[in-house]
């Protein structure tokens, strides 16, 4: 039982005669603490005279084992190769401080050691930052008034200035204290989700109807569909505005398996509307889709081409100083033309470009053959031939795999390990399942639960996965949803328990990347006019800290595990991921910005909080048009056939706080 006592050097919270936690006092103040819940208080602070600056300090008198500062800093981070908040302060020995919206719960910051875990933040829309540093008497967390983001900002792989707010003079100042006591775990923040999830979430009703959401993501589907002069037929990556023609285009010449181009999947989504309308070109379209994967992008290893690219300037050597002409490029282009500017593309001895061959789309790959292959069974067609593609690629990947049960991240075109570290190699867990599922052979079921332990393993050693945003070399939350989606599997595959249970600590890990509150933006803002709620978005990763609607991917998956484990909180943040993620579809009349965006498209992501890349300013929509989410509405939606929970929406959050 924690005990508070006022002393001259703060608020003290004792347990057992020992100092915990010490809410340290300021000249001219006075502090109060009162009780939300059990282990949670609301920390108030009074001045004698009104101020337009304040630091709320909470130091943890032992130091932490893990520490977090959800949706930016996992234990200091420091694993990739991209900019990011690096270790507890910058380079000059300034403590990083950050604005309460980039944080996923306002201004939040944690840490846990071996007697308790211990969280410090603030109210939503509060103009507030935090800050979390060590110090030698232990962990030092702070709520700092008005927001500020210092000693500069992270954008999108580069650096910005410092930033820092003001506020009208005030006397009265709070902030939120949890306490829990630890217990044989490491990375013990669920109880911190949980409260942050009744505390500040709320109820979303659904966008637009599961019908009209299913029309006009089939209809974004028949924009992008293209073939090529060769024979090749595809669907293109998605549409960006280009100044040159002052329309949306789609992406010319690029198409990919997986990832952000979701071939696989939208082929799939059209047999599938093929067998519940019998439109008959729909269906063509897809086995088109399908046999040209095949006819131009399986390798002689066995795997299958993560990309067919037929954009041959994008790879041009563009010298160091090179300034890509915004009326030539598209918006977003602009932005990859000038990171690639001075870097060498990889080329064969003829000068063709050698692309890398990833898990993501691999595995995403492998699984969508063995999907169409069963779904063209319902429509009485044999395609054996994709089921064999869908069984080399589980055999590439076999026969590669290590003995620690890595698969590894990516490989050549002739299938030589590129690089090896990341979770991403995870997405080819569920295939290997499907293999073992198809073929009795429990090869593939032994290669999956070595994989599984060996990347598991990482998230409970290490207390984050990494490296699924192929765009972002990180830790990020991307490469946990296959790891989730992976544990189910395994759980139907062997029925052995500790998978649902693992499968709840890489939820748990997931919902640190939920954005647990809605950011009030100006109405006259373009976020504000987009009536956009930010409550149920996630962030991507560590570098990369705008908010996308990947969670599509885990609808179902936290769906099973309400059912699994009883837990309603996993069906409540199903149903939020999906009302967030399907904000602002276009209908073909949604006008943003000046343009008239095309039926069904909708952005990628929006940069939620001072976080933006170039061309494009923080605290707007990317402005780039994906295939990626609209595929991801189709999966749920055929594979979920109880359409009344996507209608329904987030009704209620059990134990939701006023």
């Amino acid at each position: 039982m924690i005990e508070w006592k006022k002393e001259n050097t703060g608020l003290c919270a004792y347990e057992d005669g020992k100092l915990l936690v010490l809410l340290k006092a300021a000249d001219g103040t006075s502090d109060s603490v009162e009780e939300i819940e059990n282990n949670v208080w609301r920390w108030r602070r009074h001045t004698a005279a009104p101020t337009d600056h304040m630091r709320m300090e909470m130091l943890v008198t032992e130091s932490a084992d893990f520490t977090m500062v959800p949706g930016i800093s996992y234990n200091g981070n420091g694993w990739g190769n991209f900019p990011e908040y690096v270790g507890d302060r910058d380079e000059d020995g300034t403590p990083w401080s950050w604005a309460w919206h980039r944080t996923t719960i306002p201004s939040c910051t944690y840490s846990e050691n071996a007697r308790i875990s211990a969280a410090l933040m603030a109210e939503a829309n509060s103009n507030s930052a935090c800050s979390l540093c060590r110090v030698e008497d232990g962990e030092l967390h702070t709520v700092i008034f008005p927001e500020e983001e210092r000693p500069r900002t992270l954008q999108r792989h580069f650096w910005g200035e410092p930033f820092t707010g003001t506020m009208e003079p005030a006397c009265d100042f709070e902030a939120i204290v949890a306490i829990w006591p630890a217990d044989e775990r490491r990375f013990r923040y669920d109880a911190l989700l949980d409260f942050a999830w009744r505390h500040y979430g709320h109820p979303l009703k659904a966008p637009m109807s599961s019908d009209e959401i299913y029309r006009l993501s089939i209809a974004f589907c028949r924009y992008l569909f293209e073939r090529e002069k060769n024979g090749f037929a595809g669907f293109t990556k998605g549409a960006q505005w280009h100044l040159g023609t002052t329309s949306y285009k789609k992406t010319e010449h690029r198409y990919e398996m997986g990832w952000v181009g979701q071939n696989g999947s939208m082929a799939n989504a059209y047999i599938y509307d093929y067998l519940q309308t019998g439109d008959r070109e729909k269906l063509d379209t897809a086995i088109e889709v399908l046999d040209a994967w095949l006819r131009f992008a399986k390798l002689p290893a066995g795997h299958i081409a993560s990309q067919v690219d037929y954009d041959e300037w994008r790879y041009l050597p563009f010298p160091a100083d090179f300034e890509p002409d915004r009326w030539e490029v598209g918006e977003v282009s602009y932005e990859s033309f000038k990171n690639r500017a001075g870097k060498k593309f990889r080329r064969a001895a003829d000068g063709q470009i050698l692309l890398s061959h990833d898990a993501c789309n691999l595995g995403t790959g492998a699984e969508m053959y063995f999907e169409a292959y069963d779904l063209l069974k319902k429509a009485d067609i044999e395609k054996p031939e994709y089921l064999r593609a869908a069984l080399d690629i589980c055999d590439f990947a076999l026969e590669r795999q290590s003995e620690d049960g890595c698969y590894a991240k990516s490989w050549d075109d002739d299938g030589n390990t590129l690089v090896k570290p990341g979770t991403i190699g995870c997405f080819l867990i569920l295939p290997m399942t499907l293999a073992r599922e198809k073929t009795g052979d429990d090869k593939y079921g032994e290669s999956a639960r070595k994989a599984f332990g060996c990347y598991y393993g990482a998230l409970e050693r290490d207390g984050f996965t990494t490296a699924g945003a192929l765009d972002s070399y990180s830790i990020d939350k991307e490469s946990a949803s296959p790891l989730l989606r992976s544990a189910l599997a395994l759980y139907d595959m062997t029925g052995e328990r500790k998978y649902v249970n693992a499968a709840e600590r890489i939820a748990w890990y997931l919902c640190t990347w939920i954005v647990h509150f809605t950011v009030k933006y100006p109405a006259n803002s373009l976020l504000g006019s987009m009536g956009i709620d930010t409550f149920g978005f996630t962030s991507v990763s560590t570098p990369h800290q705008g908010c996308d609607q990947y969670a599509l991917r885990d609808v179902l998956s936290f769906i099973r595990l309400a059912e699994l484990t009883g837990n309603g909180q996993w069906r409540e943040r199903a149903a939020a991921f999906w009302c967030a993620a399907c904000q602002c579809i276009s209908d073909g009349t949604l006008y943003i910005n000046g343009r008239l965006r095309p039926a069904g498209a909708q952005d990628e992501a929006i940069f939620h909080t001072r976080w933006g890349r170039y061309g494009v300013k923080p605290f707007g929509p990317s402005q780039w048009l994906p295939a990626w989410p609209c595929a991801f509405r189709l999966e749920d939606l055929r594979r979920f056939p109880d359409h009344s929970f996507f209608d329904e929406g987030l009704k209620e959050i059990k134990g939701e706080k006023e």
